[in-house]
């Protein structure tokens, strides 16, 4: 198997991070919005106000996976601002979307883990604000392959070349796979009151 490559991503990519978002999320609710969706929310990771990167996984010359951590400021309500007008008419030309209540409360849930994220980086506290994981996603074809792998460790590189002293990200606490997955890179469960809610952190030291 050839080794995998991980670099950031340009505009000119965003199709290719479209069709693997689409592979790995087909029941997300920026799906069901389609591919343009996809593109312009991608976009906004890419050239919103954040210090994050959105970063790719290559093998064979083949982009398999990709990654957006960083700081985030405002990237779900962010987007839904820069495309209130384009989700208006797919609401209005696909009113199923604002139907269904899945959707509903996929995006209600973005939407809450993105203001965590935008409020705690933004917070001017004497500690380092959280460097977030907000989305990572490999093409199921190549699972297995080591580009999740790479993805997160490239993330947690730049987490402590920025003096972070802890990663975040939340994931669906049914995903037992993406759970098992993190904990083996050393990724713990947030505890709070009640059943857990997907909450996960790194802590990092000093050295790897």
């Amino acid at each position: 198997m050839s080794e995998v490559r991980v670099a950031p991503l340009r505009h000119d990519q965003l199709g290719d991070v479209v069709t693997i978002h689409t592979r790995a999320f087909a029941d997300s609710a920026i799906t069901a919005f389609g591919a343009e969706a996809i593109r312009r929310y991608y976009l906004w990771l890419l050239d919103g106000p954040h210090d994050a990167v959105l970063t790719g996984a290559w093998r064979d010359h083949q982009l398999v996976g990709f990654c957006a951590a960083g700081i985030y400021r405002g990237a779900m309500n962010g987007f839904l601002r820069a495309n209130r007008r384009y989700l208006a008419l797919r609401i209005a030309t696909h009113p199923w979307l604002a139907l269904s209540p899945m959707i509903r409360d996929r995006l209600k849930s973005a939407i809450k883990i993105t203001m965590r994220y935008s409020r705690i980086g933004s917070a001017k506290t004497a500690q380092s604000p959280p460097f977030g994981v907000l989305s990572i996603a490999t093409d199921p074809a190549v699972r297995g392959s080591g580009a999740g792998r790479a993805l997160m460790l490239e993330a947690e590189q730049r987490a402590r070349a920025g003096g972070h002293p802890r990663m975040l990200l939340t994931v669906h606490p049914d995903n037992t796979r993406a759970v098992t997955f993190y904990e083996q890179l050393g990724w713990q469960r947030v505890a709070n009151d009640g059943p857990w809610s997907g909450q996960m952190e790194r802590l990092l030291s000093s050295s790897p």
